[in-house]
């Protein structure tokens, strides 16, 4: 089990209850900013995609598979598009935390361990 694994459980976990959550409250009157509705709703329909996505890969759903590693980079695109329209719409830093995290996912899939744990050719060094 690497780092990257590991991120992508707890992220996935927390957008996952987060986006819930936004979707609960958006489904009550009055619960959310009127102005803002719109743009967390969205936000929130992302995010839930993307978390799905990070849950499916980190339980090992798609372990050791060329194809996971496509799954989870365009998953972190689609949470980079998502944390960028949050920072231009609602929350500036959560936005930009959002798209931090998004390239600490991403970047570790191409490089070092975490490559080699989505990589079914490569064996994982000691």
């Amino acid at each position: 089990m690497t780092a990257v694994a590991v991120l992508c459980w707890v992220v996935g976990g927390v957008e996952l209850v987060l986006s819930i959550l936004v979707l609960v409250l958006a489904a009550i009157p009055g619960a959310l900013p009127s102005a803002q509705a719109g743009s967390l709703l969205a936000s929130s329909i992302g995010y839930l995609v993307v978390a799905l996505a990070y849950l499916a890969v980190g339980f090992g759903v798609f372990r050791g598979v060329d194809v996971a590693r496509v799954i989870v980079l365009l998953a972190s695109l689609i949470h980079l598009a998502v944390g960028l329209y949050t920072a231009l719409t609602s929350e500036p830093i959560a936005g930009i935390l959002s798209m931090g995290l998004a390239i600490a996912i991403a970047l570790p899939l191409w490089i070092g361990r975490g490559a080699a744990w989505f990589d079914a050719r490569r064996t994982p060094r000691p």
